[in-house]
C-alpha cells in the first residue's frame, strides 16, 4: 500500500543504442537508472474535430483548382499555337506579295508565280501549325496599282480557328528614260 504523502518519482526507461532494453526492474528503487520512453510512443498534438478540422483541405483545393489550372495551360498553349501560326501565314503572304508585286508586269503567269512563291516560302519554313494552307486571293487593283495577296489555312491546335492574312503593295514598275516616265500600267 502506498503512503499518500510521499510520491514516488516517476522512472524513465533508457534504450541503449543497440536496441535492447536493459533487464532492470522499474520498481527497484536501487536503480539509478531512468526509464524513458522510446520514441515511436511519442505522444501526437490532440487532434481537432468539427468545424475548426482542417484535415484534407489541401485535397479538396487541389481538386477544384486542378481544371482551372490545366484550362489556363491549354490557353496558354493554344496562344502559343495561333501566334506562330499568324506569323507563318503573313510571312508567306509577304513573300507572295514581293513576287507579285515584282512580276506582275514582267510576265503573263505573275499570279501563278506568286502563289508558288508564297507556298514555296510556307514549306520552307518547317512548321505544321497551319494545314490546308492556300493562296486563296491574288487581286491587281489597276485604280491604285497595287497588288494584294492573302494566304489562309486552319490551325491545327487545340481548338482549330481558320488563319487569314493579307499582304498588299504598290506594283513595283521601272521607269526608264525611253518610256520618258510614263505610268507603266
Amino acid at each position: 500500500m502506498r503512503k499518500l504523502g510521499r510520491r514516488r518519482p516517476r522512472r524513465l526507461k533508457l534504450f541503449p543504442p543497440g536496441g535492447a532494453t536493459p533487464r532492470l526492474s522499474p520498481r527497484c528503487p536501487d536503480d539509478r537508472v531512468r526509464w524513458q520512453k522510446p520514441p515511436s510512443y511519442r505522444t501526437r498534438p490532440p487532434r481537432r474535430s468539427g468545424w475548426s478540422s482542417d484535415r484534407g483541405a489541401s485535397a479538396v483545393e487541389l481538386a477544384i483548382l486542378a481544371p482551372g489550372l490545366i484550362f489556363i495551360s491549354m490557353l496558354i498553349v493554344q496562344f502559343a499555337l495561333w501566334l506562330d501560326a499568324t506569323h507563318a501565314a503573313l510571312a508567306a503572304a509577304q513573300e507572295g506579295d514581293r513576287a507579285a508585286r515584282a512580276a506582275e508586269f514582267n510576265q503573263s503567269g505573275w499570279q501563278q508565280t506568286a502563289t508558288q512563291v508564297a507556298m514555296n516560302y510556307y514549306h520552307g519554313l518547317d512548321t505544321s501549325v497551319l494545314s490546308n494552307v492556300a493562296v486563296s486571293q491574288i487581286k491587281y487593283d489597276p485604280a491604285a496599282n497595287t497588288v494584294s495577296l492573302t494566304v489562309s489555312g486552319k490551325l491545327s491546335g487545340i481548338f482549330p480557328l481558320t488563319i487569314s492574312e493579307t499582304v498588299s503593295g504598290p506594283v513595283e514598275c521601272f521607269r526608264t528614260s525611253q518610256s520618258k516616265g510614263a505610268n507603266c500600267g
